[in-house]
């Protein structure tokens, strides 16, 4: 910024106690303002022995054979959650050391529409489009109730947690528009602050997906620009692959919503580009 010189001196007030304290007031008031910033934008730590956030990523099939398999040494409740989440602690503590365990028999509850297998489509639709942001959820019987198991990432924080901001930046911008897809894709009408977890910058971890793959053909978010790689991996969804990767855990009419949700955002991004330009609707 420019600054002009002035050849006339000038005078300084003198200080007094109110100045004085005013100028701490604001003073402090800056320095939390940029703590609140770097606690949204920080790298929070891994968890302990891995340089990921998303510590799944590449031993996907040995941790959902710990999450089956695995003894239960404690269930405790969350204290959170509208479907009310439990936390089951497992034995050995190796590749995981809990789960977030629920049990919801599909079927309406308080006039959502509910279900444990829902929890466990999301993260084989997550696989399908190559995404690995829902962590690893399998089916497993516990005493003498049946749900999911999902598991508990440690390292990371909600964005509730984090003060309720969803964080900025590049490298924020590619998770959160992926995220916006895929809560269209599977009419998620529950995605919040505290279902939103953020690990290493770029980090995005999707949790708590019981209330989505309704039948309801509405897109739950706005569409204006999107992942244009996620795109690709969504237009190859057929009947036939969904069948194969969510048969055992949505009917028939849930999978045909899947697609038609997926037709109505093509012809809302056709549109789009059709109006904007492709450069301003498919970002890579």
């Amino acid at each position: 910024m420019n600054q002009t010189n002035r050849s006339n001196t000038i005078m300084t007030p003198p200080l007094t106690k109110d100045r004085v304290r005013t100028a701490w007031v604001a003073r402090y008031a800056v320095l939390v303002t940029l703590w609140f910033t770097a606690v949204l934008s920080a790298q929070l730590p891994a968890p302990a022995g891995t340089t990921e956030s998303r510590p799944w990523l590449g031993q996907e099939q040995r941790i959902e054979e710990h999450l089956r398999n695995a003894g239960i040494t404690s269930i405790k409740d969350i204290g959170t959650g509208v479907t009310r989440p439990r936390r089951a602690y497992l034995t050995p503590n190796e590749p995981v050391e809990s789960v977030a365990w629920k049990v919801l028999p599909p079927g309406r509850r308080g006039g959502f529409w509910e279900s444990y297998k829902s929890e466990i489509a999301a993260y084989e639709l997550d696989r399908l489009l190559d995404m690995h942001m829902v962590p690893p959820t399998v089916e497993r019987r516990i005493d003498d109730e049946t749900g999911a198991a999902v598991m508990w990432v440690t390292g990371v924080k909600s964005v509730k947690e984090l003060g309720g901001k969803v964080p900025s930046g590049p490298e924020w911008g590619k998770p959160l528009r992926q995220m916006l897809m895929f809560d269209n894709l599977i009419r998620n009408i529950d995605r919040n602050a505290g279902n939103i977890l953020i690990g290493r910058p770029g980090d995005l971890i999707l949790i708590d997906h019981s209330r989505a793959f309704t039948t309801d053909k509405k897109l739950q978010n706005k569409v204006e620009r999107v992942d244009a790689e996620l795109w690709e991996r969504m237009q190859t969804l057929t009947r036939e692959n969904l069948d194969r990767a969510l048969g055992r855990w949505l009917d028939e009419d849930a999978i045909a919503a899947i697609i038609e949700r997926r037709d109505a955002m093509a012809a809302t991004i056709d549109k789009l580009v059709a109006k904007n330009g492709r450069s301003l609707v498919l970002i890579p």
